[in-house]
């Protein structure tokens, strides 16, 4: 049996996406196993990382695993999302306090759209947008899941948000396990791309790896352009690197471990009380785009 104890915390940052990734390292070249994930050394796990979480499991899914030591507290979060571990058991939302855990086939991008419709854009503390705006946000989102397809080439996109009242944040994360990001520009541009370099590449706007003339990037143009007037926050880790974007100011950084996938957080400001609309549709009192 192999016994991975988790960090004090899990959270939506550098550390918390390198320490899931370190897990990934560990579970890979496991098969026929008893995987036990012992939690009694961690306070606080981001729900919204479940969905890499839920990842790195599946990629695993010769062995089996056993998560001991969750906290009360951690648990009733992790059922409120529907977390599949628990088998189908789950505790009622009753104050939207996450945004359910879902695995999603990449040919089932109708189910998603639906998915992200009724659980995230309905969400009553997503900031105010009008309906054309909240199309194209949901739109920009859609092109991240299909890039899971794409440029991924994997079978699976898992996905899961929390609402943090008190932090005044709605984070949203999609996360595969294929294709890495440095693994597509380094085959697109035949150059030795680190992890971060990868993704200073492929978040620039009209940046794409895909063939043929065929159309679209990342998908991260108007989602970025969002976040950065809601001062929110996005941030994507793969293969080796990380980055991340705050109002107008990224950075790129070494995750320092391998991860062989791509995980998107979307951070969405609910303490913003603007309205946001398209420039094509302004009003006095809205926010353009």
């Amino acid at each position: 049996m192999l016994t991975i104890k988790l960090p004090y915390r899990i959270g939506s940052n550098q550390k918390g996406f390198a320490a899931l990734a370190n897990i990934y390292q560990q579970v890979k070249p496991c098969q026929f196993e008893t995987i036990q994930l012992d939690f009694q050394n961690t306070t606080w796990f981001d729900a919204n990382m479940l969905a890499m979480l839920g990842a790195i499991m599946e990629s695993a899914w010769k062995n089996d695993f056993d998560i001991v030591n969750l906290r009360p507290e951690q648990e009733k979060i992790f059922k409120k999302t529907r977390y599949s571990y628990f088998g189908g058991e789950s505790l009622p939302d009753h104050y939207q306090t996450t945004v359910e855990y879902r695995k999603t086939k990449v040919s089932e991008i109708g189910s998603f759209e639906k998915y992200l419709e009724k659980k995230l854009l309905a969400h009553p503390e997503i900031p105010s947008m009008s309906a054309l705006l909240r199309k194209k946000i949901k739109e920009s989102i859609l092109e991240i899941f299909d890039n899971a397809r794409t440029h991924g080439k994997c079978e699976f996109v898992f996905s899961c948000g929390q609402y943090y009242p008190r932090k005044g944040r709605l984070d949203f994360t999609v996360v595969d396990i294929g294709r890495t990001i440095r693994k597509n520009v380094r085959d697109y541009l035949h150059k030795n791309f680190s992890g971060k370099m990868a993704l200073d590449w492929a978040v620039q706007k009209n940046t794409t790896t895909r063939k043929d003339n065929i159309p679209g990037g990342l998908g991260f143009a108007l989602i970025r352009e969002f976040l950065c007037k809601n001062n929110g926050k996005m941030q994507i880790a793969s293969a080796d690197g990380y980055w991340y974007e705050r109002g107008r100011t990224s950075h790129s950084k070494d995750l320092n471990v391998f991860f062989r996938g791509t995980a998107v957080n979307l951070e969405f400001n609910v303490n913003d009380k603007s309205s946001y609309c398209l420039i094509s549709e302004i009003e006095d009192t809205d926010i353009p785009f």
